[in-house]
């Protein structure tokens, strides 16, 4: 009986010791390289895990952390710290190890740069949530084997069998009347607007600004609309929706710039062109002076 007792009470201890021991902590893991960043050429675009890719959010592309991943990314030559969240794949190309959003970047001056030492610290890995979803498995039956057939002609005699139905006939439909086209051109100091005439014949310019030729010290610089020779331009945004820019640009329109839309693949929203560098850049920190971000182009 003596004997049970102590096996009981030595049973209890460990399982006592077990339940009160507290797990070991995890020391976030530091690792280090050089990062780049990447922007408005892939704005609208699907990231790995599924999202829309903004470049104006704190995101990061990683070839092996798990989506949803926190990482901090320390600039080893500035000390600037910022934290992104992990929803890419990247980088595949040179010795980078993380790609960072253009805002991300833009907090830790790579900008300029394009790219740089950082310091990655990992504070909480991700659960891989809103993978992108797995490939769809389609399985075709094969034919039943028949028995061989003769060689056929080479010339045959009656076109093959059909074994889906064709589609009927669509009758053609309406002629589409277009009664409107708007489209703005600058010629000179005046900017016109392209549009159909009354009487349906024939497209005509009208005239419906004129550029002003000096801008107030005071007030906010008002730039014209793009001429062909080559400078620079600041660009507040990219987008695929050409709706988001035309608010983008009525928002830039109430602060007293002149902006105008880009379209070639994206609806680009910019100011300029400018001459020299230095007077993008202080077009570019006067809208930063009002909350708006922007980044210089070459043009």
């Amino acid at each position: 009986m003596r004997l049970r007792v102590l096996a009981l009470s030595a049973v209890a201890l460990i399982a006592y010791g077990c339940a009160t021991t507290a797990p070991p902590k995890t020391t976030a893991e530091a690792l280090h390289g050089i990062a780049s960043w990447y922007g408005e050429e892939f704005a609208g675009r699907t990231t790995a895990n599924g999202e829309i890719f903004d470049p104006l959010l704190l995101t990061a592309a990683h070839r092996t952390l798990p989506f949803g991943t926190i990482v901090d990314i320390r600039n080893s030559k500035t000390g600037q710290t910022v934290r992104v969240r992990v929803n890419d794949r990247g980088p595949y190309i040179g010795n980078r190890v993380i790609d960072l959003s253009y805002a991300a970047a833009q907090q830790i001056g790579l900008i300029e740069p394009g790219t740089g030492e950082v310091e990655i610290a990992i504070v909480k890995l991700g659960n891989g949530e809103r993978e992108a979803p797995a490939p769809f498995d389609v399985t075709i039956a094969e034919a039943p084997k028949t028995a061989p057939v003769a060689e056929a002609p080479v010339a045959q005699a009656e076109p093959p069998n059909v074994a889906f139905p064709l589609p009927t006939p669509v009758a053609s439909p309406e002629p589409i009347v277009v009664d409107r086209v708007d489209v703005e051109t600058q010629h000179g100091d005046v900017i016109t607007r392209k549009q159909v005439s009354t009487d349906g014949t024939k497209i005509e310019d009208v005239p419906i600004a004129v550029v002003p030729h000096t801008t107030s010290s005071s007030g906010p610089v008002h730039h014209a609309a793009p001429s062909s020779k080559t400078g620079f331009v600041v660009q507040v945004g990219a987008f695929a929706v050409e709706a988001n820019a035309r608010a983008l640009l009525d928002h830039l329109t109430v602060l007293g710039e002149r902006a105008w839309i880009d379209h070639v693949d994206l609806y680009r929203v910019r100011l300029g062109p400018f001459h020299t560098r230095d007077e993008a850049v202080q077009a570019r920190a006067e809208l930063e002076s009002r909350g708006v971000s922007a980044i210089v182009m070459t043009e």
